[in-house]
């Protein structure tokens, strides 16, 4: 059975199962390759975390695009990386939770997490969206942790 059969090809490669994982993989490659610019292919979901991560500063600028390829409409976005003298922003973002293993927090663990990270962020999926933890604590609401930066 090849590609084509199964419903997808190589020109559309397949980020459905874990879309965060996917943004979070090409930030770490383009941070360790020190690329200034990505392309990603984007979902709502993955766009709500970029949208995140441009808040706090782990992306600094990007650009939504559509393209048309074999009559399908795809969605891109180009996310430009800060740089400071060839030194990412960020030493790497941690993807915590995968579909088959999902790490919540409540707000009590939240409040005393915070104390120990210091200067690391971390993202969670909570019912007023994707936040990072100081918004998680100004909400009063836990979550599900997506990932860490350092």
């Amino acid at each position: 059975m090849d590609l084509k059969s199964a419903g997808s090809s190589p020109a559309f490669p397949i980020i459905q199962y874990n879309s965060f994982a996917y943004v979070i993989n090409h930030l770490n490659i383009a941070a360790t390759r020190k690329k200034p610019k990505i392309k990603i292919l984007i979902t709502r979901k993955t766009l709500m975390l970029i949208n995140t991560l441009y808040r706090v500063g782990c992306v600094q600028r990007f650009l939504l695009s559509t393209e048309y390829r074999k009559g399908r409409r795809v969605r891109f976005a180009y996310i430009s990386t800060p740089f400071f003298k060839q030194t990412p922003y960020f030493k790497s973002v941690r993807l915590v939770s995968t579909p088959s293993k999902r790490h919540t927090i409540s707000l009590k663990s939240l409040r005393i997490i915070t104390m120990s990270i210091r200067s690391s962020l971390i993202i969670l999926s909570t019912p007023y969206g994707i936040v990072n933890h100081n918004e998680a604590l100004r909400l009063r609401t836990g979550g599900l942790i997506l990932c860490f930066i350092n």
